[in-house]
């Protein structure tokens, strides 16, 4: 999976249903999620709803256009275990 940069790259994420991975600055996965469009999503980053988000330097940013995202979106969250993820 290709890390882009935030905010600044934003225009290379699909409008498309998919899961993204959010890192730090050491692009270490901080939070997975899925969306209906990508891009739309990652432009409402860091989420004001999710404290974690607020606390940790969102640097980078990863999608994968996908049609399974829920189960996908399970995958990703299992493998790397982010941080803001965890209840």
């Amino acid at each position: 999976m290709k890390w882009y940069r935030f905010k600044n790259d934003i225009n290379f994420a699909s409008t498309d249903e998919g899961v993204y991975l959010l890192g730090n600055y050491a692009q270490v996965v901080i939070y997975v999620g899925r969306t209906d469009n990508l891009r739309d999503r990652l432009e409402e980053h860091p989420d004001p709803d999710n404290p974690c988000l607020q606390g940790v330097g969102v640097s980078y940013f990863a999608f994968e256009r996908t049609f399974d995202s829920k189960n996908r979106e399970q995958e990703f969250i299992e493998y790397y275990d982010p941080e803001c993820n965890r209840t």
